[in-house]
């Protein structure tokens, strides 16, 4: 600061940060537009996320595992009847049959999951 009194160089870094500091103004908020809703969800259409059928669930040693050979039979925790989970991004959303469509399965939704639903399937 050299040849500058201190009480100078105080008053002018206030001047400085006075004239710098601007209040800031918002424009008015208006009602939301449901067009606008639609765009963001258009946005996500084409975004693919994972989706699994689990028909069922079991436990197993690692010694069994690595015991399997081809026409091993592992028991589920489903009865054959039971229906099937399916399951987006890992949480269950909906529960159907497996069906045969060309050669190819299928599945055919009976329930959606509701949010109690979903809460209880995290039991």
């Amino acid at each position: 600061m050299g040849d500058w009194p201190a009480s100078e160089v105080a008053q002018a870094g206030a001047e400085l940060a006075a004239a710098a500091v601007q209040p800031v103004a918002f424009g008015q908020l208006g009602p939301g537009a449901k067009g606008g809703e639609r765009q963001n969800l258009d946005l996500l259409l084409d975004v693919e996320i994972p989706i699994a059928v689990e028909v069922g669930r079991t436990q197993m040693s690692l010694e069994a595992v690595l015991a399997l050979v081809p026409g091993s039979i592992i028991a589920l925790d489903k009865k054959a009847e039971e229906p099937v989970d399916l399951r987006v991004n890992g949480k269950l959303v909906a529960r159907g049959e497996v069906v045969l469509v060309d050669d190819t399965y299928g599945l055919r939704i009976t329930q959606i999951v509701d949010a109690a639903g979903r809460i209880e399937s995290l039991r």
